[in-house]
This record gives C-alpha cells, structure tokens and sequence, in this order.
C-alpha cells in the first residue's frame, strides 16, 4: 500500500466532487486524468482498476486514484450502489510514498501526542477499508453544497476538501494496526506509563535506563527513533502539559506548581514553560480565565 502525503499550510485545490449512485447495471469508464480522485463508497460493490491493480470496494472502503494512470472498470455493479467522488490538485511536494517509508511517522504519530511530523500534512493511503462514514458525510455534504452555491471564492471548497482529508488522515492514523512483531513489543508502552508516573520525581534519561536495564546510549537512539524527539524533550512536553492542567484546575501558584512538578528551580520552569507555550505560566491562566468570563 502506497500513500498521498501532501503539505496543507495553504488548502489544497478542489476541482469537482459528487454522490453517485447506480441507476442500472453501471461500470466505471476507462480513462487518464490529470488530478487525484478519492472514491468512498456508500453502498453496494464497484470494480475498479488502476493500471493493473484490480480493486473491489465495498461500504467504508476508499479508493485513491492517481494522475497519469489508467482507470476503468472491470466488472458491473449493480443498481443502487453508490459511492462519494472528489477529484482534487495538491501543491507541487505532494508525492506517492510507499508504505514502510511512512511507518516510521505513523508509528510516532501513534505513540506520542506531542509529535508534529505530520501537522502539515495529509496522509490519504491508496486503498483502505473500514473508515467511519459519520464524520466524512457530513464534510462530504458541505463540499457538495458549497461546490454548487454562488460563493465570492473557491477557497471555501478548497477548506472544506482540505477537512475533509484531514478527517480521513486522523481515521487511517488512529485506526492504522501495527505488524506483528510492533504489537508484541511493549518495551516502549510500558516505557511511556513508567515516564507519565514518574514525571514528577524530575527523572532523567540515566533514571529510565536504570529502571529497564539499558545503556544510556541505545535508550536515547530507540526513544527517538520511536518516538520522534529525545527522551527530554517528551518529559518537558509532559510536565508543561501537566503545569496547563494545574494552571487551570486549580488555585496553586506557579511556585507550587513547579514544586509539585518536580522542577527545583522555579525559574527554569518560568523559562521552559515560555518556550513551549510562548507565554508565561501567569498569562496562560489569566487567557484560560477570560475564555470562561466571555463564555457565561
């Protein structure tokens, strides 16, 4: 399985998009387009091929068809079936990637919420079954309705396209199973809970390789690989997003909450906590507290 992966800082370029559904006995033209073509169906069964990949899709599958291929049908379908189609254009660093070049991001994305490879990215894979239609249809309503209004601007249908693959990129991530030698390897889970009880004890990378008897060295190449940052970096983003919590669920000041956190200097907590939230702990609350004093 191949995927789309495609940078989303600006939206992407909707072309044309519909609801299709079989009157008859109905077969997919053969043709070669220019743009991508996602195809999720609703209902029924459609065969389709994709220069010599024969695929049969069924309700909750989707279909990414390239520019440049071949695309036909290869055998009916039969009335009533239907399925949602979009043709769509990417910006020029949208490229195929082959499945295990994109499992080391997915494996981070998977395990550490704090990862950011893909935040400006969508990940649409070539052909994937199972997805949740709720959330699609209702996206794939609004494209529809705004593709057919007499809007100033297109870019309303390149926002809600662009929403659209987002919602399919968080279900193909969420949902994506791991091989079987990735699920028999818990090392790494029960890394992390041992991290997430401990944060508040200021544990360091030595600490963690003494609890699970590695080196200091390899621990620091696994932990990144895995996971996308240094084992440092992870424990800061966990212990600011506990500061957060405290900062907003509870009166403590910002000294007993670097205290409570492990942190023995209150200034360095000051400092880190500006860095990753680019205010300070004081300004974080007061924001968090106007946003409850303008929504009573």
């Amino acid at each position: 399985m191949n995927y789309l992966k495609a940078n989303i800082d600006q939206p992407l370029f909707f072309s044309i998009a519909g609801n299709f559904t079989a009157d008859d006995q109905w077969i997919h033209m053969e043709r070669i387009r220019d743009d991508y073509e996602i195809i999720i169906m609703n209902k029924g069964t459609v065969y389709i091929q994709q220069d010599d990949d024969r695929f049969e899709l069924q309700a909750g599958d989707l279909l990414l068809l390239e520019p440049g291929l071949i695309h036909s049908g290869y055998a009916y379908s039969n009335k009533g079936a239907s399925f949602y189609w979009v043709h769509f254009y990417c910006n020029n660093n949208a490229s195929i990637r082959h499945h295990m070049d994109m499992m080391p991001d997915i494996l981070m994305a998977k395990n550490n919420p704090y990862f950011n490879g893909l935040d400006s990215h969508i990940l649409i894979p070539t052909y994937f079954k199972g997805l949740n239609l709720d959330k699609i249809s209702i996206l794939f309503h609004q494209l529809l309705h705004l593709s057919q209004s007499n809007y100033y601007t297109k870019q309303s249908c390149n926002y809600i396209l662009t929403s659209l693959l987002i919602e399919i990129t968080e279900q193909v991530l969420s949902r994506h199973c791991l091989n079987q030698k990735e699920a028999n390897d818990d090392r790494l889970s029960k890394m992390i809970q041992w991290i997430n009880i401990n944060t508040t004890r200021n544990i360091s990378l030595q600490d963690v390789a003494y609890e699970f008897n590695f080196s200091k060295e390899y621990l620091a190449r696994y932990f990144k690989k895995r996971m996308g940052m240094s084992m440092q970096e992870y424990i800061n983003y966990l212990r600011i997003s506990k500061a957060k919590q405290l900062l907003c669920q509870s009166d403590m000041n910002v000294k007993e909450i670097a205290c409570k956190l492990g942190f023995r200097d209150d200034k360095y907590f000051l400092k880190l906590f500006k860095k990753y939230e680019k205010v300070t702990p004081t300004q974080f609350r007061n924001a968090y507290s106007m946003t409850f004093l303008n929504n009573v």
